[in-house]
């Protein structure tokens, strides 16, 4: 289904996606020109939302099923652009490989979706039934699922694939996130006597040393641990005015296996707190789930929780078979991965509305957000195919 030119076609679309800078928040360029790429490669609807998402739609001969392809437009910022043997947005080819930044976090992915939703309609467009759309989203990487609830009311799908650096593997889960905030709180007294004051980073010190002896993580055979992992700690007043501090604010990460809820992880947490309270009379410590707000390049916001929850797709679930079929079907290996992935736009379509999802992409996790970044054309190509295949057997009734 990939000849030549369909294959040059799908190079330079990757390349015109790397060439356009798109840290979170400011993905407006990189939005215009998927949008125009849609238009251009004969979609039948294309839209950008209040958030900027930017949505393709492809209608089929017969009536049937909503099947979503989603991936990321924005990235990380590059660093210092001096670590680069390249420019980071470039788009060199050098070696079989796309290298910049985004081209594996998940501009190639993209590209991808969307010329094969166009090869499909050109191919098998009287033969496929239901509606396909590729979903092009904002603010990944700063508030993940967040974006997707908008493109989750406008489609509604039966079924979704992320493209997600799954090294053209299967993934059928992932855990979820929570991010923890635990603040403690004492009196503010001249540094030179600390006796008069009661220091909120002293009471912060020992409420960390409790969390790791007493936090007992749970698991699960196929997501693994939940852990609880300390990621940012910070006092009032700053350091060098001299002053004890009266409050001390500790940020975790907590990953979260199926069935967490918000008040049994925030309970968790206050369950020790509460233990240490026992000991120390002099504890005062609040815990809640962190709330955040990022602004998109449209001028709307989003705003919540950081709260994702954990999902798993059934090991013998019907779309899982069809995807299988549909990588068969274009003569790729099937391979299902054993451990779950990264955090991604999943936890709102299938751990939030519990729809049946798939992350399918090239590449490898170990070659986003890094210096020198870079896709391999043969993995492009294969991911372009295998969302053909997978798309195909998923509207084949």
């Amino acid at each position: 289904m990939l000849d030549g030119k369909r294959t040059s076609d799908l190079v330079a679309l990757c390349q015109e996606f790397v060439r356009r800078p798109s840290v979170s928040g400011r993905e407006a360029d990189v939005a215009r020109c998927v949008a125009e790429s849609m238009r251009s490669l004969g979609y039948d609807g294309v839209s950008i939302d209040s958030c900027g998402n930017v949505l393709g739609r492809i209608r089929f001969s017969a009536p049937g099923g909503r099947l979503l392809m989603e991936a990321q437009m924005d990235h990380v910022e590059t660093g210092d652009p001096a670590s680069w043997s390249r420019y980071p947005y470039g788009a060199f080819i050098d070696g079989g490989r796309v290298y910049g930044r985004g081209a594996a976090d998940q501009k190639g992915s993209l590209a991808a979706m969307i010329l094969a939703g166009a090869f499909l309609k050109q191919d098998l467009g009287a033969a496929l039934s239901g509606e396909l759309f590729v979903a092009a989203t904002v603010q990944q990487e700063r508030f993940e699922g967040f974006s997707s609830r908008a493109v989750g009311e406008a489609v509604r799908p039966d079924r979704v694939i992320l493209g997600e650096a799954t090294d053209l593997q299967i993934a059928r889960g992932q855990r979820g996130r929570a991010e923890i905030v635990v603040e403690t709180h004492g009196v503010m007294a001249h540094s030179a006597h600390p006796e008069y004051g009661v220091n909120a980073a002293n009471k912060m010190v020992k409420l960390i040393s409790a969390l790791k002896e007493r936090f007992r993580p749970p698991t699960d055979p196929f997501l693994g641990k939940g852990i609880l992992v300390l990621t940012s700690l910070c006092s009032s007043p700053i350091p060098g005015a001299g002053a004890i501090p009266d409050r001390c604010t500790a940020t975790f990460d907590r990953r979260l296996l199926l069935g967490e809820t918000r008040d049994a992880v925030v309970g968790q947490i206050r369950d020790i707190v509460d233990w240490l309270g026992l000991k120390d009379s002099g504890l005062k410590a609040d815990v809640h789930i962190s709330k955040g707000e990022e602004r998109c390049y449209t001028g709307s916001f989003l705003a919540g929780e950081h709260f994702a929850p954990a999902w798993v797709l059934s090991p013998g679930d019907e779309f899982l078979e069809r995807a299988r079929a549909g990588l068969e079907r274009v003569g790729l290996p099937v391979r299902v991965c054993v451990r779950p992935g990264f955090g991604t736009n999943g936890c709102h379509y299938a751990g939030s509305l519990g729809l049946p999802a798939i992350l399918f992409g090239p590449s490898r996790q170990d070659r986003v957000h890094g210096v020198d970044e870079f896709i391999e054309i043969d993995e492009l190509i294969s991911a372009c195919r295998g969302y053909y295949g997978i798309a195909a057997s998923a509207l084949d009734n």
